[in-house]
């Protein structure tokens, strides 16, 4: 084994036994459920990592030595970080990210393993099946939005009137269409203690969504031009990195309501 680099990032198996180590101690039997292997295919990888002194053995468990410990710290985030970028390379190379804060931005890691969905040509603007039922049984429902979605006013309407916590930023120009065009949805939202705020500037993302169980983010193109697909995670660190950034763009709008 030429380096530690090579050692932990070149095998999919030992980054996986480094991951459920940093959990605490394990025996070869929970480790060989966890990588759904066996013992032929698991325990050559134990014994390179063993060698570097990377774990430790007792009886027949396993654990992080004191190195080890340093390296998974370490290696977590960026092994997050890959994949946050992985399969999605081209999308994020060719958005717009500064509408992302520069704190964020640093912690994108959060987001973990993503999928870009995209929508066929019959339902472009029509919020995904499998989303909305998610969104039935949501506490919290926050969302940025600088393109007008004619799906969402009902969807938004129908989250607050199930007691749903309800964030909602618009830019200004959606604001007004959904207070003049959809006057039942926008007063079924200010009856039931939505909040709702402007946003008025310039750098802005396509839009987003933070729920219980999921994180939307969608960015515009480079040259500005809108883009139907869309980032989905469904992993908590997503949710936490999802909702430090509905706060700063709440933080920079203006409440209406």
């Amino acid at each position: 084994m030429s380096s530690l680099v090579d050692l932990i990032f070149f095998s999919d198996k030992r980054k996986k036994i480094l991951t459920l180590l940093a959990d605490g101690i394990k025996d070869v039997d929970e480790i060989k459920t966890a990588l759904k292997g066996n013992a032929c295919a698991i325990m050559p990888q134990i014994k390179k990592l063993k060698d570097m002194d990377i774990i430790l053995q007792e009886g027949n468990t396993y654990k992080l030595s004191d190195m080890g410990e340093i390296i998974v710290e370490k290696m977590l985030p960026l092994t997050e970080l890959l994949q946050v970028f992985e399969g999605n390379k081209d999308y994020w190379s060719k958005h717009d990210r500064s509408p992302i804060p520069p704190h964020l931005m640093k912690k994108i890691h959060m987001l973990g393993k993503c999928k870009l969905e995209e929508p066929d040509l019959d339902h472009l603007f029509e919020f995904p099946e499998n989303l909305k039922e998610m969104l039935s049984r949501t506490t919290k429902f926050r969302t940025f939005y600088s393109f007008f979605c004619p799906d969402c006013p009902k969807i938004q309407a129908d989250c607050a009137k199930r007691g749903t916590k309800v964030d909602l930023i618009l830019d200004e120009k959606v604001y007004n269409r959904l207070k003049d065009d959809f006057g039942d949805e926008y007063r079924t939202l200010v009856e039931n203690n939505a909040s709702i705020y402007i946003y008025r500037g310039e750098i802005k993302p396509s839009s987003f969504i933070v729920a219980d169980e999921f994180l939307i983010l969608k960015l515009f193109g480079k040259e500005g031009e809108f883009d139907h697909r869309k980032i989905v995670s469904f992993n908590k660190s997503a949710l936490e990195w999802g909702n430090e950034m509905t706060d700063y763009y709440m933080e920079h709008s203006e409440k209406i309501i």
